[in-house]
């Protein structure tokens, strides 16, 4: 008996020195990518801090869901552009953690030229229009509000300058622009 009530205050008492989970702060979460994957999509999620009406908020929804199929349509011709190279057939041989990694992010191989370029810079000015379809919908406390939920997410806001690139065009960083 002496022993089960000894067990039993062991067990006991190695329940509660469990150490508490910990949360991660809200104020340092990396910011999530808008639900739909637009520019758009980032003043939707935003819609609270925006203040919108519920007839802006059907025009912002009507101007992203239409910049979505657009862009999904460009999307599927980049990846098959932006292919990332075949696997060297002598690499299967070599174990997973000896191989070389491979980032075939879109764009990680550097800027891209040609047909990825023309697709890339259709896809942005498609983004940039319906960017002004919305300017136009939003007033002024509004629009404020939404450049910095843009800038944040480093969109191009309409109506101000354009971001300076800060490579030059082989990929190098410019002069004062490294990390």
């Amino acid at each position: 008996m002496v022993r089960f009530l000894l067990a039993l205050l062991v067990g006991l008492a190695a329940c509660h020195r469990e150490p508490q989970p910990t949360h991660p702060d809200p104020n340092n979460l990396p910011p999530l990518p808008p639900a739909s994957g637009t520019p758009v999509g980032y003043l939707l999620d935003a819609q609270g801090s925006l203040k919108l009406s519920a007839d802006q908020l059907t025009h912002l929804q009507q101007i992203d869901a239409s910049l979505a199929a657009r862009d999904a349509e460009i999307d599927t011709q980049l990846r098959q552009v932006e292919k990332p190279p075949e696997d060297d057939p002598d690499e299967k041989n070599v174990p997973p953690d000896k191989r070389k990694p491979h980032n075939n992010a879109p764009g990680a191989q550097g800027k891209p030229t040609g047909d990825a370029a023309r697709l890339h810079d259709i896809r942005d000015a498609q983004d940039r229009d319906a960017l002004k379809q919305v300017w136009a919908l939003l007033d002024k406390d509004q629009k404020t509000t939404a450049a910095k939920i843009l800038s944040d997410h480093d969109v191009e806001v309409p109506g101000a300058p354009r971001k300076r690139e800060q490579t030059s065009d082989d990929g190098v960083p410019l002069p004062g622009m490294e990390p």
